[in-house]
């Protein structure tokens, strides 16, 4: 009774967000396209799109908040935004950054959200692509197969898989285990 027996992790670190976001930033430079304004998808795209405004000399930030993932695995019905685009983006040339695409229904939700704001041009950029996604960015620096935990969330990943285990009958100490096997460390596991 392995819930997650087929269940992939791919655990990210800060230093391998650094990486994937300045590979990012350098596609983005070689393709030639220049944003006034870079757009973060809250939560997941805080991060890279703060390295890709460093890394691409642009000062203006703004973000926009979609909620479709309630858990590992599990979405809601359809993605809704939480906290509309908090910047006037007409006319001006947008970088919409997340951290992934893999269903792509929340991706293409936020694209569309921005591009009713009335932006001259609108690129999409994300670390991770997955090959089964709906929507495919400009731009990604890395394609998985595997759910990605970020350095960003070990906690949440680790509290929504347990809750999963815990209601299929999982024991509190194969609950560990089994978050021990897929790749949680000791630390982390502490927190819950």
């Amino acid at each position: 009774m392995d819930a997650f027996r087929d269940l992939k992790l791919l655990h990210t670190s800060w230093e391998d967000v650094e990486r994937l976001s300045e590979e990012l930033a350098q596609k983005i430079i070689e393709s030639g396209y220049e944003s006034d304004i870079v757009v973060a998808i809250s939560r997941g795209g805080f991060d890279p799109a703060r390295i890709l405004c460093d890394q691409l000399g642009i000062r203006r930030l703004a973000s926009v908040q979609v909620e479709f993932y309630s858990g590992v695995q599990d979405t809601v019905e359809k993605p809704r935004i939480v906290y509309p685009l908090n910047a006037d983006v007409r006319g001006k040339s947008v970088l919409v950054v997340d951290d992934v695409s893999d269903t792509g229904v929340s991706l293409k939700a936020a694209k569309d959200h921005v591009l009713e704001k009335g932006p001259g041009d609108l690129k999409v950029a994300t670390l991770h692509l997955k090959p089964w996604t709906s929507f495919r960015p400009d731009y990604h620096a890395s394609e998985t197969e595997a759910w990605i935990v970020y350095p960003w969330e070990p906690v949440e990943s680790i509290r929504s898989i347990a809750a999963k285990l815990d209601k299929n009958g999982y024991s509190d100490r194969e609950i560990r285990e089994k978050l021990l096997e897929l790749g949680f460390n000791l630390k982390t596991l502490k927190r819950l």
